[in-house]
C-alpha cells in the first residue's frame, strides 16, 4: 500500500489524482447532507400542517358542540315550559322537541329523563331505543357529579340499542329548586355527521383524522376501519407523554389502528373532552425525498464515476505531457512571437525565425554576438527615425517597449532579465490587438452613451420597471420602481433576492391571499397581474420571460385609470339608464301625452294619453283635430262634465294647467306647455286615486283611526273656537274629560286587539248619548272628551250627560265572547267660571278627572280650587314612592296567624310600612292607593314577595308566610315566574308560602286565565287564599271552581259577629261553604275575647288581630312566647 501510495506521488499526474478523490468525496458528502436537510424539511412540514389542520378541526369540532349545547339549552327551557303546563298535550313537548333537533345535522335525537334515568319526553317518531338510560355512562356521570353543576358533558363512544352503531351522546344536568338531581337532558349524535368534513380533507394516501375522547377512546375517525371507533389508545403516547404536558403538539408513532408508522398533530378542543388528532402516513410524507433520491442519487454516482474516470485520464494526459516538454521546448522556436535573448553585455545570444522576420532581419544581422546597438538600427520604425540611444537605455534597464514600424505593424517588446544580467525579450505582433482594442473603445464609449440614456429613459418612464435573472435575484430597476412601492436603498441593489423584496411588503402590511414562499414560485410565470397596495393604489404588473430563465416586468400605477374607467363606466351606464328610461317613460308613462300644433291637431301621441280616455289607437293618430277627439270622448263617455267643447277648444287650451272631472267619475289633471310655433304639449294624469286619498288624509288627520272621533289636535281647535266664542259673546261651555277604569286590565288579560275593541265600543255608546252640537273627541289611550256648548243650566246639563256617560259605560261588554265589566270617571270644568282660555279649562278638567279616580273611580267630580292642591299633595306622593323604593324606604311588619283549636301560632301575615322622611312610619292605606294610581303596585309587590320569602327562609319550618297579593299583580302574565323566582333566591319551600288574592282580582278579565294561574301557584305547592271573603263579589259559582287552600272573613264582619246577626249568619255560611269545600277559614281583625270566641263556636280554623299581636317588624318576632291568657280566655 505504501510503495503504491509512493509511486503515486511520485508520478507526475499525482496532484491531479489526489484533487479529483477529494472532489468525489464533496460530491458524495454534498448529496448525503441534501438528503439529511430534505428530510427534516419533510418531516417538520407535516407536523406543522397536521398540528394546523388539528387545531382547525378541534375549534370546528368546538362550535359543533357550541350549538349542540344551544339545542340542549333550548330543550331545557322546552322542559321548563312543559312543568309550567304551557304544553297541554303530553305530545306537545315531544313535538317542539322534533321541530329543534331539524336545527342541528348531527343530533340524533334529544330529550330529557327524570332522576331515574326514565326517558320524560324525546324527539323520536318512533318507538324508543331505550325508555331508560340509567345505565349509560352520560346519565351516571352527570348523576353522579360533584355539586350541581349543569354544564355541557360529553360521554364515551357506546353502542346503539341494535349494536349495529357507534354514538356518544352530549347532555346537561337537570336539578330540583332545592339543587337535588332532577335528571339530564340528553342528545345522542351521530359521528357520520363530523366524518363527512373530516373526507373531504385531502391528507394523501393513509392520512387519517381522528376524534378521540379525554378517556382515550376514538369517537370518530376517517378513513373508515372495522373495530376503530370505539377502541381505547389510553396508554398510547398521546395520552401518556404529550397530552398531559401540551394541549397542542405533534409528534410521530406507529398507529395501533392499522399499524402504519405516521407523523400526527393533535389539538385538544376547549372546554370540552374531545381531543383532535390529523396525522400523514410517514411513507407519504417522505415520498418527495424519495423521489429526489431515486432521480438524483444515479446523477450524483454518475458524476462520482466522471470525475474518477476524469481523473484517471487527466493523470494519464499529465504524464504524457511531462514527456513532450523537451519537444515543447523545441517549439519554442517555432512560436508566433519573436524571441531574442541578450547577455549582460548587451550582445545577442539567441533570436528565433519569427524575431527575424518581424524586423526584416537577414541571418547575419542576427548572428549570435551582435550587438543590440547595430541591430536595432536595422529596425525599420515608422515615421523619424528610430532613437537608438533611447532604445538602448530601456533596454538597459529592461522596460517594456511599443515599437511602431514603417509598414505600420506594432510590436509589443516585453523583457524579462536573467540572472547573469542579461534579458530575455519577447516580441509581439499586437497591431491587429491594438486595432480591436481602439474599435473596443469606441464600442465601450457609445455603449456607454447607450447606457446613460438608457438609465435616464427607465429612470423617467412613468412604468416601475425590474429585470430578474433565472435565479430569482434583482438585476436591474428604474427609480420609479422603488418610488412606487417605496423601498429603501438596499433592496433595490442588484442581486437583491426577490424573496426579500416579497418579505418587506409582507412586514410592511401589504396583505395577499398567497403566501412570501407562493409569491415567489408563481410570479415568473404569472404574465399580468393587478395588485391592490394596502393605500388602496391600483398597480398592474406585466411580465415578460427572457431567454436565460429571468423575466423583466413593468409595473403601473392604474390607480386614477380605473378609477376614470369606472366613472366611465358609470356614466355610460348611467347614460343607457337615462336613454332606457326615457324611451320607457315616453312608451309607457303613467301620463297620457299628446302634443298639438297650432292648428289644433295631434303631432304624437301616447297609448296612456288612448287609454285613460277610453280611444282606440286610430282615432288619436297623427293629424288628428282636438274638436274630433273631444267629440270621440262624448261618445266614449269621457267628456268633460262642467264645460262645453267650443269653450274647451277657444279658452281651456289656453290655460297652463287645469284639473277637471269627466262624466264617468274619474278626475284628470292636464297640464300645458307651450311652444313657439303656435303649437302645445300636454300631459293628462288620472289622479282619482289621489284626489280620494287627499280627502282620506284630510279626514285622517281630523279625526282617531281607530274611534272615528275627532282626535286631540281637532278638539283643540274646537276648544280655542268656544273659548273665543265665550270671551267675544259670553257664552257659557263645559268640558268633560273621560278616562275608562280598569282599562288595563283589558288589555293585560285579553289581549291589545279587547282593548282596541272596548274603545270603539265605548265611543259608539259616547257618542248615542250626545246632541249634533256637541264635540266629542279621543285624546289618546283610553281618554276621551267632551265640549257643551250653550246650555241654559250648565252645572244641571253637565250632571245629567256625565250620569247618563257612567251608566251607559257601566253596562257590560261583550269582547269577542268575553263579558267585561269597566267604568269611567269624569271631570268637568266650566266656562267662563273657571276660566276663558282652552288650556286652563283643560287642565282643570283633568284635575278634576284626577280627583275623581283618587276617590274610588266610576264616578264625577266639577272641579273646586281646592281640588289642585289636593291633585299636586297626590302627585307629590307618587314621586316620593319612586324615590322611596330606590332609596328602600320600605319595611315588613308581620302579625301571627293563630289556630283557633290548639292556639299555636301557625304563620304570619306581612304588611308593609313606609318610613317617610318627614312624615314617619306610614301604614299601608295611606299609601298604597296612590301607589296602584301611579302603576307601582306591581314592582311595590314584588318586593315584597321577594323580603318576606327571604325573612321567613329563616324562621322555624312549620311556620308559613302569608303575602297579600294585589290584581295589579296577579293579573300579570309571569306572575308564576315571580313567584318562582322569589322562591328560589330565597330558598324558601313552596308550601310555607301563601298568597291573598281579593276576590275581586278573580273575577275581573279572563277567568280561564286566572283559574289556570291559580293551579299553577297550586302545582308549585304554594297555598292560594281567597281574601275578604263574605264582601264585594265572593260567590259560590267561582269559589268552588278555584282549588283555594283558606277562605279569609274581611275584618268589617268579623268586627260585628257578635253584636248584628246578618255578620254572624255570614260568618256561618263562609265556614259552612268551607268545610263542604275543604277549605280552612281565617278570621281577621279579631280584637276582643267575645269575638274569639263566638268565631271559635262557629268553627274558624284560623284567627288573627290585636287580640293576639300587632305587626312587628321581623326581627322582633318571637315564636316562642306562649299567648297570653287573658287573650284568649
Amino acid at each position: 500500500m505504501l510503495r503504491a501510495w509512493r509511486k503515486l506521488a511520485g508520478s507526475p499526474g499525482s496532484s491531479v489524482t489526489i484533487l479529483g478523490l477529494l472532489f468525489s468525496l464533496v460530491v458524495v458528502a454534498w448529496f448525503l447532507f441534501d438528503l439529511a436537510i430534505r428530510y427534516r424539511e419533510a418531516v417538520a412540514s407535516a407536523k406543522t400542517d397536521t398540528l394546523n389542520l388539528s387545531a382547525i378541526l378541534a375549534e370546528h369540532a368546538a362550535v359543533t358542540f357550541e350549538d349542540i349545547d344551544r339545542v340542549l339549552l333550548e330543550a331545557q327551557a322546552i322542559r321548563k315550559d312543559s312543568l309550567s303546563g304551557r304544553y297541554a298535550d303530553p305530545g306537545a313537548a315531544n313535538l317542539a322537541l322534533r321541530q329543534l333537533v331539524k336545527s342541528s345535522s348531527i343530533l340524533v335525537a334529544v330529550g330529557w329523563t327524570d332522576a331515574s334515568g326514565a326517558v320524560v319526553a324525546h324527539s323520536y317518531d318512533h318507538a324508543l331505543p331505550r325508555s331508560n338510560i340509567s345505565d349509560m355512562p352520560h346519565f351516571i356521570a352527570q348523576r353522579d357529579g360533584a355539586g350541581t353543576g349543569t354544564g355541557l358533558f360529553v360521554a364515551p363512544p357506546f353502542r346503539s340499542a341494535g349494536g349495529d352503531k357507534w354514538f356518544t351522546a352530549a347532555s346537561r344536568r337537570l336539578n330540583n329548586p332545592d339543587g337535588s338531581f332532577a335528571g339530564v337532558v340528553t342528545a345522542p349524535l351521530d359521528q357520520s355527521f363530523l366524518l363527512k368534513i373530516y373526507r373531504k380533507i385531502d391528507l394523501g394516501p393513509d392520512g387519517s383524522v381522528v376524534l378521540f375522547h379525554r378517556g382515550g377512546r376514538i369517537l370518530a375517525r376517517v378513513p373508515e376501519q372495522k373495530d376503530a371507533v370505539g377502541m381505547s389508545v389510553a396508554g398510547g403516547p398521546l395520552f401518556t407523554k404529550y397530552l398531559p404536558v401540551s394541549e397542542a403538539d405533534s409528534y410521530e408513532l406507529t398507529s395501533p389502528v392499522d399499524g402504519v408508522a405516521r407523523i400526527a398533530g393533535y389539538k385538544a378542543v376547549s372546554g370540552l373532552p374531545l381531543v383532535l388528532a390529523v396525522t400523514y402516513s410517514r411513507s407519504h410524507v417522505l415520498q418527495p425525498l424519495y423521489r429526489h433520491l431515486y432521480t438524483f442519487g444515479p446523477l450524483a454516482a454518475a458524476i462520482v464515476i466522471i470525475i474518477l474516470i476524469g481523473t484517471f485520464l487527466l493523470r494519464r494526459q499529465t504524464n504524457a505531457l511531462a514527456a513532450s516538454s523537451a519537444r515543447f521546448n523545441a517549439a519554442l522556436s517555432n512560436m508566433p512571437h519573436g524571441l531574442s535573448m541578450f547577455d549582460a553585455d548587451e550582445r545577442l545570444l539567441v533570436a528565433n525565425s519569427r524575431y527575424r522576420v518581424m524586423y526584416d532581419l537577414t541571418e547575419s544581422q542576427v548572428q549570435s554576438g551582435t550587438p543590440l546597438s547595430s541591430i536595432v538600427g536595422s529596425y525599420k520604425a515608422s515615421g523619424a527615425e528610430l532613437d537608438v540611444a533611447e532604445f538602448l537605455d530601456g533596454a538597459k534597464h529592461r522596460a517594456p517597449r511599443i515599437l511602431t514600424l514603417a509598414d505600420g505593424r506594432i510590436i509589443s517588446i516585453l523583457r524579462t532579465p536573467m540572472a547573469d544580467g542579461g534579458w530575455v525579450a519577447t516580441h509581439e505582433d499586437i497591431t491587429d490587438q491594438r486595432r480591436h482594442e481602439t474599435l473596443l473603445a469606441e464600442n465601450a464609449a457609445e455603449l456607454k452613451l447607450i447606457n446613460t440614456r438608457f438609465d435616464v429613459a427607465i429612470n423617467n418612464m412613468n412604468q416601475g420597471l425590474c429585470l430578474f435573472d433565472a435565479d430569482k435575484n434583482l438585476v436591474v430597476s428604474n427609480s420609479r420602481y422603488q418610488q412606487m412601492y417605496d423601498l429603501p436603498d438596499e433592496l433595490v441593489r442588484p442581486g437583491t433576492p426577490l424573496q426579500r423584496i416579497l418579505q418587506h411588503y409582507a412586514d410592511r402590511g401589504e396583505t395577499s391571499s398567497l403566501t412570501v414562499d407562493q409569491h415567489v414560485r408563481l410570479m415568473p410565470t404569472l404574465r399580468q397581474q393587478d395588485y391592490v397596495l394596502k393605500d388602496h393604489r391600483q398597480i398592474l404588473i406585466q411580465r415578460k420571460p427572457l431567454p436565460d430563465g429571468g423575466w423583466v416586468a413593468t409595473h403601473e400605477d392604474v390607480t386614477e385609470q380605473k378609477r376614470g374607467e369606472q366613472m366611465l363606466a358609470q356614466k355610460a351606464a348611467e347614460l343607457e339608464a337615462i336613454n332606457t328610461r326615457f324611451d320607457a317613460a315616453l312608451n309607457n308613462m303613467s301620463q297620457g301625452l299628446c302634443m298639438f300644433d297650432a292648428d289644433q291637431r295631434i303631432v304624437v301621441s301616447n297609448a296612456r294619453y288612448a287609454e285613460i280616455y277610453h280611444l282606440s289607437g286610430d282615432q288619436i293618430g297623427p293629424g288628428t283635430s282636438l274638436a274630433q277627439i273631444l267629440e270621440y270622448r262624448r261618445e266614449k263617455g269621457t267628456y268633460f262634465a262642467d264645460v262645453a267643447p267650443d269653450v274647451y277648444l277657444s279658452q281651456n287650451v289656453k290655460q297652463l294647467s287645469e284639473t277637471r272631472e269627466l262624466a264617468d267619475g274619474r278626475v284628470v289633471a292636464i297640464a300645458r306647455h307651450m311652444m313657439p310655433d303656435g303649437g302645445w304639449l300636454t300631459t293628462h294624469e288620472d289622479i282619482t286615486d289621489r284626489a280620494r286619498n287627499e280627502k282620506r288624509i284630510a279626514y285622517l288627520a281630523q279625526h282617531d283611526l281607530l274611534t272615528g272621533l275627532a282626535n286631540r289636535a281637532v278638539f283643540s281647535e274646537k276648544l280655542g273656537d268656544a273659548a273665543k266664542r265665550s270671551q267675544r259673546h259670553g257664552t257659557t261651555f263645559t268640558v268633560l274629560m273621560l278616562d275608562l277604569d280598569r282599562f288595563k286590565a283589558v288589555n293585560d288579560t285579553l289581549g291589545h286587539a279587547a282593548g282596541d275593541q272596548l274603545l270603539v265600543e265605548v265611543a259608539r255608546r259616547l257618542s248615542s248619548s250626545l246632541r249634533d252640537t256637541d264635540v266629542l273627541a279621543r285624546l289618546g289611550g283610553d281618554e276621551f272628551a267632551i265640549i257643551q256648548e250653550n246650555e241654559k243650566d250648565q252645572s244641571e246639563c253637565a250632571i245629567a250627560l256625565a250620569l247618563r256617560i257612567i251608566g251607559l259605560i257601566e253596562q257590560p261588554f261583550d269582547l269577542g265572547g268575553h263579558r267585561v265589566s269597566v267604568g269611567t270617571s269624569v271631570g268637568i270644568a266650566f266656562a267662563p267660571e273657571h276660566g276663558t282660555d282652552a288650556e286652563t279649562l283643560l287642565q282643570k278638567a283633568d284635575v278634576a278627572l284626577y280627583v275623581t279616580k283618587s276617590a274610588g273611580r266610576n264616578d264625577f267630580r266639577i272641579f273646586q280650587p281646592e281640588m289642585t292642591q289636593a291633585a299636586d299633595t297626590q302627585k307629590s306622593m307618587e314621586g316620593e314612592l319612586r324615590e322611596a323604593m330606590a332609596r328602600n324606604e320600605f319595611e315588613l311588619h308581620y302579625q301571627p296567624v293563630i289556630d283557633a283549636r290548639t292556639r299555636t301560632m301557625t304563620g304570619l301575615e306581612c304588611f308593609v310600612r313606609w318610613h317617610h322622611p318627614s312624615k314617619g312610619v306610614l301604614a299601608p292605606v295611606q299609601f298604597l292607593g296612590v301607589a296602584e294610581q301611579a302603576g307601582l303596585m306591581v314592582p311595590l309587590g314584588e318586593w315584597i314577595l321577594r323580603q318576606a320569602c327571604l325573612d321567613a327562609a329563616a324562621w322555624p319550618a312549620h311556620i308559613k308566610v302569608a303575602v297579600n297579593m294585589s290584581a295589579a299583580q296577579f293579573h300579570r302574565s309571569n306572575v308564576l315566574d315571580v313567584v318562582l323566582c322569589a322562591l328560589v333566591e330565597s330558598g324558601l319551600a313552596p308550601k310555607r308560602l301563601e298568597l291573598e288574592i281579593p276576590d275581586a282580582a278573580l273575577l275581573d278579565g279572563n277567568l280561564a286565565a286566572h283559574l289556570l294561574t291559580v293551579r299553577q301557584l297550586k302545582n308549585l305547592g304554594v297555598g292560594v287564599v281567597l281574601d275578604n271573603c263574605g264582601v264585594g263579589y265572593s260567590a259560590a259559582s267561582y269559589l268552588q271552581s278555584f282549588p283555594f287552600d283558606k277562605f279569609k272573613i274581611d275584618r268589617a264582619i268579623v268586627k260585628d259577629c257578635t253584636t248584628r246577626r246578618d255578620c254572624a249568619a255570614v260568618v256561618a255560611s263562609a265556614v259552612a261553604l268551607a268545610r263542604g269545600l275543604g277549605v280552612a277559614t281565617v278570621a281577621k281583625g279579631v280584637e276582643t275575647p267575645a269575638q274569639f270566641e263566638a268565631l271559635q263556636a262557629a268553627g274558624v280554623d284560623f284567627v288573627q288581630g290585636y287580640l293576639f299581636g300587632r305587626p312587628v317588624p321581623n326581627p322582633e318576632v318571637s315564636f316562642d312566647l306562649p299567648l297570653p291568657a287573658q287573650n284568649v280566655a
